[in-house]
């Protein structure tokens, strides 16, 4: 069978959910094809190969113009339809708008499996685990416990056929799941879903993440790698000491991995140096105790966030720190504290969101049980660059909270008295082109010179 991948964009990283997706349909010796509706055509791609199988990924906010171009090939070509990502998983309730002929919720890969065979067998898939359809919703099969019993994921399907080909910076996983429930992400949704079906975090074992890392290299351009993964390591462990040991002898390309502030340890430090670690993201969320773990559910033991910065620094790994603009309950001085923290701890890149509940989050019920949104409100963090869409804030205060995520970052950078000054400018003046140019700019410079070691 012919089967076709679609999604509706792709950002600086490959899709590896179909990626792995692809292995399974080849290992059921099936041809497959990818199609990013930002790019392509699908009516033409379509027509050309004419497929079996039509797989969606969408997030919520490809959403609507996957399910337009759908519609429209539907009318031309006869295929079986099936639709996974964030869009099936966490918003199942739009499965009867989508016209798909099946929805797959959550851990697709073997539920994909049985969903090709029936269908070359053409047998009903209605009692497949993890599939929605028109005449049942089936509960999710246990996780995956074994990662590496997976096929290697299909780096080339998305790879080779994409502008990514030839970029610096590849992305790769060796985890799944997160280990923490923030009220404001997703994966506390999934840990509900989850509940008794095994271990939310599972990792790819150490000689399996070297071989596809020297897999992708081998192809494809590769001068910076990006560990994916929510969480990279909690603790220096044997897991760590093993990575370190092969990837310094056998890859040696600088990386950047995410960590956790209360989670950051002198061993753990010196083994992600020894490795190549250029830069590390952190999230703080807030400067506020209560808004980051009352309001955001991030809970984190009392730490010295500014030693802990330096301690990084003082290994001479760069430093990206996260902070969520506009929390429900938080206040004005809260974000513009976060200027004052990034320039006293020498963050490397103080990065600011815009906070966006995202629907089935217990923040966006909290939003909407106060009357902050709508309770039609999709958000999917597309405005997280963008003025706070929450109600409890002033046009003023949203004005204020929309210059610091444009210029927070570069303000930290500059020396008394000019710091203050700026503070002092973006209370009074609105955003607009000029502040945005700026932030353009100086991120632009961060993230390919401080963040992703990206040559030109």
């Amino acid at each position: 069978m012919k089967i076709l991948f679609v999604i509706e964009s792709l950002d600086f990283a490959d899709h590896i959910a179909i990626s792995y997706l692809s292995a399974i349909a080849k290992q059921l010796n099936n041809l497959t094809y990818f199609c990013s509706l930002e790019n392509s055509d699908l009516t033409s791609v379509v027509n050309d190969i004419k497929p079996d199988i039509i797989a969606y990924s969408a997030n919520i906010a490809g959403f609507p113009k996957i399910i337009n171009a759908h519609k429209e090939v539907k009318k031309l070509h006869n295929f079986i339809s099936i639709m996974g990502g964030p869009q099936a998983t966490f918003s199942p309730e739009t499965f009867p708008e989508s016209g798909m002929d099946s929805y797959c919720v959550g851990e697709g890969e073997y539920a994909f499996r049985d969903f090709i065979q029936r269908v070359k067998k053409k047998e009903p898939f209605d009692d497949v685990e993890n599939l929605i359809t028109k005449k049942n919703s089936n509960p999710v099969r246990p996780l995956i416990k074994n990662l590496d019993e997976l096929p290697p994921a299909d780096r080339d399907l998305v790879l080779s056929n994409s502008f990514l080909k030839n970029t610096p910076k590849k992305t790769f996983y060796t985890t799944r799941g997160c280990p923490f429930k923030c009220k404001y992400c997703c994966n506390n949704y999934y840990h509900k879903l989850y509940q008794g079906k095994g271990p939310i975090v599972r990792r790819f074992s150490v000689e399996r993440i070297i071989q596809e890392i020297e897999d992708v290299r081998k192809k494809y351009r590769m001068d910076f790698i990006k560990f994916g993964d929510d969480l990279f390591v909690l603790k220096a462990n044997a897991w760590l000491e093993e990575f370190v040991e092969k990837y310094s002898k056998r890859i040696g390309i600088p990386f950047n991995c995410y960590l956790r502030f209360d989670t950051v340890e002198e061993k753990l430090l010196k083994l992600l140096k020894k490795a190549g670690c250029f830069s590390v993201h952190l999230s703080l969320d807030s400067t506020s105790d209560y808004v980051r773990e009352e309001m955001l559910g991030r809970k984190m033991r009392k730490v010295d966030v500014v030693e802990k910065l330096r301690s990084i620094r003082k290994y001479g790994i760069n430093t990206w720190v996260n902070y969520m603009l506009a929390v429900p309950e938080s206040t004005l001085q809260n974000d513009l504290e976060t200027i004052t923290i990034s320039k006293k701890a020498k963050v490397t890149y103080p990065s600011y969101s815009t906070t966006d509940p995202i629907k089935g989050t217990e923040l966006y019920r909290y939003c909407v049980e106060r009357g902050y949104i709508d309770s039609s409100y999709q958000g999917d963090m597309s405005k997280c660059s963008e003025r706070s869409p929450i109600s409890c804030f002033s046009k003023k205060e949203k004005d204020i909270r929309h210059n610091i995520y444009l210029l927070g970052a570069l303000i930290s950078k500059l020396p008394y008295p000019f710091d203050k000054i700026a503070v002092l400018l973006i209370k009074v003046v609105p955003p607009n082109k000029i502040f945005k140019m700026m932030r353009k700019y100086f991120y632009e410079y961060s993230i390919r010179n401080t963040i992703f070691k990206i040559p030109r």
